[in-house]
């Protein structure tokens, strides 16, 4: 008979878990079919002025990019440098909350200034971080790239590892009970602690809440609170739940209505679901996987508590003692499925193999993991010293070291909440970066692809334009390599800045460098691309000017066209006519005299040539000049032609006096 009464006390619980294990179970293998690497904590993308880089004249505005919605409070940019330093005016938030825009103002002279940010990421972390621009000649001096840490990231820690005791001694002590209490003949229990757990998680989340107030800091938080920051973003808002959480937890255990706990202990382990890492690579996935993780480490580790408090208790009714280690370890069972499932497809969805070992997330989550593996040896040692009727203190042994791991597994798991997870090289930008300082534009057709370069301080950003047609197509791919004047040739590590865009960090060296570019596509023919990139870039309005004014003068010469829409098939059938120059100027893009861009390119063969851009058109031109102004050879790639033009003049004749 007290077998079956066991059996019966157990069934309702392990048919919970039953349904928890398939749960998890179905979203491990929907987290194997998305996984993908994420970043929970907010990383700056792209800053312009790009960090390390020099610019020419002192930026009016500066643009920071995250990988993520951020909020803002308080003063998020600061700038310091030489002298009188310039003075960042209000923030803006654009392209949905990932990108601040920051006015300056005041005179800023030559030299080395810093940039230092900070802002809220979506899992209620302040990041905070610095980086480093030059005005003037000062690239020399510059290096070390940009830094990002998290805001008082040990009292989170501390505060967040209390929140999760919290979490597991309430939520134990309350399932523990239930698992027990239908066992015939049992003593009164030791007394409850959940009053008391409730009382910590309030403390512990009105911790996290002064954190955000302080903006990152747990003093600043108690003394100068800004209120904005907990309620006007979605990380004070998660903040507000588990405060509530927790107080209205407590309200139900001083009033004696324990069975209303697990409403608003759920809504704590909701809270921090929303808020955890896994969401911010897969919503659908990770929230559900969070949940279920949060509350089968909570359970398995506050039951064995709860169950090693109630045999402590018991320790003169072998044979209760012997009935609740039997019970609990049958449960334990449904519980460590639980949490290693979701556990193992919340690691698939924010980590990859090679970032385990190189990085502090996949390093605390390796331990996490062998832990978690100890704990599940010392469970399957009690359990054989159990079935081998072993005296009483043997079994207890490896159930306290289990407890023990338990606790510690809790902490880690507090660490990660705090720790970045690694985060991809080629996550995409959400828009174009702006330019930094003065542009070199480049442009080329491969195959049937357009290629639209522009180079400028810091960064080179590619602009790929494929055929226009009705029905849509895979984006185009790319991939590269620069060749510096001096020879040496470095892989570009591109990364996508909207449909066709994409960007990479590059150090330009003075001189003409050899951008080699290899676009593909499964619809478009293509081909690679060279292109030369002459750094720095000379303006040269003058030199369009007089081209213009002398090609006016020409009263005739003879045009050979080339045009090609698929350069994969040649530059196109030769055609020669008659016309003047200022017929030619006049259809020419030029006309005016102006360019958004002029810029001078080296000699070639005693002629000088230009680089004209018209971004309107997504057109760039290639003029070279003979020594009077007038043009010799024309070249211009639209987004989907490149028109050649050679220009033959007649000869001037010849007089005999």
């Amino acid at each position: 008979m007290r077998r079956n009464a066991r059996r019966g006390s157990a069934c309702p619980l392990r048919r919970v878990l039953a349904w928890l294990v398939a749960f998890a179970a179905v979203f491990l293998g929907a987290s194997l079919a998305v996984a993908v690497p994420a970043s929970a904590h907010a990383n700056l993308l792209f800053a312009a002025p790009a960090a390390d880089s020099t610019v020419p004249a002192a930026p009016e505005t500066l643009t920071l990019l995250f990988d993520q919605t951020v909020t803002t409070a308080g003063t998020p940019v600061q700038v310091t440098g030489p002298g009188e330093p310039p003075v960042a005016g209000a923030t803006r938030l654009t392209h949905d909350g990932k990108a601040l825009e920051v006015p300056i103002t005041g005179a800023a002279g030559q030299g080395i200034y810093t940039v230092h940010w900070q802002v809220t990421a979506t899992d209620g972390d302040v990041m905070s971080g610095s980086y480093r621009y030059a005005v003037g000649p000062s690239a020399a001096a510059l290096g070390g790239g940009q830094t990002t840490e998290t805001q008082g990231s040990w009292p989170m820690t501390v505060l967040r590892a209390l929140l999760f005791t919290a979490l597991a001694l309430a939520l134990g002590e309350q399932a523990g009970t239930r698992l027990l209490v239908r066992l015939r003949g049992i003593p009164p229990g030791p007394r409850p602690i959940t009053g008391w757990a409730c009382a910590v998680g309030l403390a512990a989340a009105a911790g996290l809440a002064m954190v955000l107030l302080g903006n990152g800091s747990l003093s600043e938080g108690l003394t100068r609170p800004d209120p904005s920051a907990l309620t006007g973003s979605r990380p004070g808002i998660l903040a507000v739940v588990e405060l509530g959480g927790f107080a209205l937890a407590a309200a139900a255990v001083a009033g004696n209505r324990r069975g209303w706990l697990w409403l608003p202990l759920t809504a704590v382990i909701s809270a921090e679901a929303v808020r955890a890492h896994p969401q911010m690579a897969a919503p659908l996935l990770g929230i559900p996987l969070s949940m279920a993780h949060l509350a089968g480490a909570c359970l398995w580790a506050g039951m064995l508590i709860h169950v090693l408090r109630t045999l402590m208790h018991w320790r003169h009714r072998q044979d209760l003692v012997r009935t609740a280690l039997s019970v609990y370890s049958r449960t334990a069972v449904w519980l460590f499925a639980v949490v290693v499932l979701t556990g193992f497809g919340s690691a698939l969805i924010l980590v990859t193999p090679d970032s385990l070992l190189t990085t502090d997330y996949g390093r605390v989550l390796l331990s996490k993991t062998t832990l978690v593996a100890v704990v599940a040896a010392l469970a399957l040692a009690a359990r054989r010293l159990l079935h081998k009727q072993s005296a009483l203190e043997k079994i207890r042994r490896p159930a306290r070291a289990e407890a023990a791991v338990l606790s510690v597994v809790l902490i880690l798991s507090a660490v990660l909440t705090i720790l970045p997870v690694p985060g991809s090289s080629s996550a995409p930008l959400a828009f174009p970066p702006p330019t930094t300082g003065p542009v070199v534009p480049a442009a080329a057709l491969a195959g049937q692809i357009g290629i639209n370069a522009r180079a400028s301080s810091g960064q080179l950003v590619i602009q790929l334009m494929v055929p226009e047609t009705n029905v849509a197509t895979p984006e185009p791919g790319l991939s590269g390599s620069l060749t510096s004047p001096e020879g040496a040739r470095v892989d570009l590590d591109f990364r996508r800045c909207g449909p066709g865009c994409f960007f990479s960090p590059t150090t330009w060296a003075d001189g003409t460098s050899r951008l080699t570019l290899i676009p593909t596509s499964r619809i478009w023919s293509t081909e690679p691309a060279a292109l030369g990139i002459a750094w720095p870039a000379i303006p040269a309005e003058d030199m369009l000017r007089e081209a213009v004014t002398a090609m006016k003068a020409v009263p005739a010469f003879t045009l050979h066209e080339l045009v090609t829409s698929d350069t994969a098939k040649g530059l196109g059938t030769p055609r020669a006519f008659q016309t003047t120059g200022a017929d030619f100027t006049r259809r020419a893009l030029y006309a005016s005299g102006e360019a958004s861009i002029v810029n001078r390119l080296p000699d070639e063969d005693g002629n000088r040539r230009l680089v004209l851009s018209y971004p309107a058109e997504n057109a760039v031109l290639e003029l070279t000049l003979a020594p009077d102004g007038r043009i010799l050879r024309e070249t211009q790639t639209a987004p989907h032609h490149l028109v050649s033009h050679t220009l033959i003049y007649p000869k001037s004749p010849i007089h005999n006096d």
